[in-house]
């Protein structure tokens, strides 16, 4: 049922005031006076009114005597002109007018008596492409990168930018009919350039992407550790770089997915299942097999310990081009003169740009956690080495991560500033050195299990599905 605004305060004061009014004008019956007597004495308890609490200013109180305005006698036609805001971003401009029409018996048959004409008005962003449009969200830009300039003499905007511009229009046409399912202004503002860029000297090719960070808390690797960050709903185990396992540790996220096989495989089975409904759990049959075949062989990156980021999935599709990234391509992340070497580890949405892991995140911004991104504005420049990739996938190396970062950013012109070195949060603790007596705590020949970061928690989150790119 509709609930209508809630007037019934102002209404209650309204008819609270007529009541008094009645009652104060009304408590003492005069008689006419006749003519040539003088009115009778009145006593000062007769006359006196009941007292009443003054009304609020913004409330309407009446004057004894005052008139109500009257109600229309005719037709009046109305224009009205709002402003509001959607929850994501997008800026609602709304006008309301009224016409007179004909009955009402024939108005509520015509379709055109009452109608909403939508008219969404997006600015598509162009490509920043020169010195100054790339430091306005990032005025250290060339400082750091002192061979910006030379690069920028011979880059190209990539198809990709006008890909992802085009992917997010389409979502946006398609959820017309939705508004709380339309793109939010943050997400559609989130890439202010991608170029293709090469070194003179060396030919080494790099796409440079300005965009904001958002967190990834995928990836699950129990051959390395079991504690992972699974606060997030839209959590996976799975990240799209991954590598064959290097121990029989099983995943602490089989056990879920073997039991939810067995419940769908009751369902199907079962007679009373109707064929609609057996489509649909053959389908959800087959992707579970997947899952649990995969955490069997495969290892993956882990957000809370890995630097890595995520670009949108139609990128990373076929064909290969010469600035086609691929998954373990290093990349660089610059922000605020800093250097952050990291892999490129996942692949998300295909109309959202700039994500990266939570490790990366909670670097670049101790605030930010599994729901709450380090960056909004788009002032993280992402610098991708496409086909830098290792031949071999594996764990991250972080010193050989940040080695050949240096080495990379070496061949498009240098760096200034700071290049992060990432501790190794998963590396074996170091045995004690032995002392002239030994400690009653000590358990000899005992070799260390993998363990996690401090505050690292070990959980076991809910089915999900294995990420594909886009």
């Amino acid at each position: 049922m509709r609930k209508w605004p809630n007037r019934a305060p102002g209404i209650t004061q309204w008819l609270a005031a007529l009541l008094w009014l009645e009652a104060g004008l009304g408590c003492v019956q005069k008689k006419p006076a006749t003519p040539g007597q003088p009115a009778p004495e009145v006593s000062p308890a007769q006359t006196a009114a009941p007292a009443m609490t003054p009304l609020p200013s913004a409330v309407l109180s009446l004057t004894p005597g005052a008139t109500p305005a009257p109600s229309p006698e005719t037709f009046i036609s109305r224009s009205s002109y709002e402003v509001s805001r959607l929850f994501n971003g997008f800026e609602i401009h709304s006008r309301l007018s009224t016409t007179e029409g004909q009955i009402a018996a024939l108005e509520k048959k015509d379709p055109g008596s009452y109608v909403l004409n939508l008219d969404v008005q997006v600015r598509v962003p162009k490509p920043a492409q020169t010195l100054e449009e790339l430091q306005t969200p990032d005025p250290q830009l060339s400082s750091t990168l002192p061979g910006l300039p030379e690069l920028l003499s011979q880059a190209r905007v990539s198809s990709c930018y006008y890909g992802l511009y085009r992917l997010k229009t389409e979502n946006l046409n398609r959820a017309l009919g939705r508004l709380d399912l339309m793109v939010s202004r943050q997400n559609f503002f989130d890439c202010n350039t991608m170029l293709e860029m090469t070194g003179g000297a060396s030919g080494r090719k790099a796409l440079l992407i300005q965009a904001p960070m958002d967190v990834n808390a995928d990836g699950s690797d129990a051959d390395r550790t079991y504690a992972v960050d699974g606060s997030s709903a839209n959590f996976q185990p799975f990240t799209s770089y991954r590598w064959p396992k290097r121990t029989d540790r099983p995943s602490q996220f089989l056990d879920d997915r073997e039991n939810r096989l067995k419940t769908l495989q009751v369902e199907f089975d079962a007679k009373s299942t109707p064929p609609d409904r057996k489509k649909v759990v053959r389908e959800q049959i087959d992707e579970v097999q997947r899952q649990i075949a995969d955490l069997k062989r495969f290892s993956y990156l882990v957000a809370m310990n890995d630097p890595y980021i995520v670009l949108p999935g139609f990128m990373l599709r076929p064909p290969v081009l010469p600035f086609t990234p691929r998954f373990g391509d290093y990349v660089v992340v610059i922000f605020r003169g800093k250097l952050y070497p990291a892999l490129l580890g996942d692949a998300g949405p295909s109309y959202k740009m700039g994500e990266g892991s939570l490790r990366l995140a909670t670097t670049l911004n101790v605030k930010a956690n599994a729901l709450n991104r380090p960056v909004s504005d788009v002032a993280v420049a992402y610098v991708v080495f496409p086909g830098s990739a290792e031949p071999q996938p594996g764990p991250p190396d972080l010193a050989q991560l940040r080695s050949r970062c240096e080495s990379l950013l070496g061949e498009i012109g240098g760096y200034r500033g700071e290049l992060w070195t990432w501790p190794d949060l998963l590396a074996p603790t170091p045995s004690p050195s032995p002392s002239p007596s030994p400690s009653p705590t000590a358990v000899p020949g005992t070799a260390p299990s993998p363990t996690a970061p401090s505050g690292a928690e070990t959980i076991t989150p809910g089915p999900t599905a294995t990420p594909s790119p886009g």
